[in-house]
């Protein structure tokens, strides 16, 4: 009985999960599958279902690993996902606020799947990559607090129901 609450608690725990990443090499560049598992806390859900916009940051670095020294970032990318909750129409909408990508859906879980599915993003050219070089993807997500509205700030900063961000994931960057 204790193992199934535990396990019930766990996966209503609010958070940000990583479950996959992968590179694939397309036409000279190279993109980045990954897919983010977004879990709201109770704060952050009443806060979005009273109209206040959400910024997830998605950190992405390309980096080449060497042996005796730090690892070279070569490429930095920063996507920021907005999402929102509209109550007349009762429907999530998603925007990536680096393009005019937008789409609605009519559930939370939906609105979530599809901000976390990245597909294709391109990284870097095949020809920044110095052959024979290992290289390797790092890639994060975390709640952007700095882009809430000012009065919701402060409070964001000091309560761990705000604090969402996922682990640093690594994967290797191959054709």
């Amino acid at each position: 009985m204790v193992l199934l609450l535990v396990s019930v608690s766990s996966v209503n725990a609010a958070g940000i999960d990583i479950g996959r990443a992968e590179t694939k090499l397309v036409d000279g560049v190279y993109q980045l599958d990954a897919d983010i598992y977004y879990t709201l806390s109770d704060e952050v859900l009443e806060a979005l279902e009273n109209g206040v916009l959400i910024t997830m940051r998605v950190s992405v670095n390309v980096e080449r690993v060497r042996e005796y020294f730090w690892n070279e970032t070569v490429e930095q990318q920063l996507q920021h996902y907005q999402l929102q909750y509209h109550a007349l129409s009762g429907q999530y909408l998603v925007a990536r606020l680096d393009s005019t990508e937008q789409q609605s859906y009519l559930s939370l879980t939906s609105a979530l799947r599809a901000m976390g599915s990245i597909r294709n993003l391109s990284l870097i050219d095949k020809s920044a990559v110095k052959e024979g070089e290992t290289y390797h993807v790092q890639l994060h997500s975390e709640l952007d607090t700095n882009a809430l509205p000012a009065p919701l700030r402060p409070m964001a900063w000091l309560s761990s129901e705000w604090q969402l961000r996922s682990d640093w994931v690594t994967c290797p960057l191959r054709s």
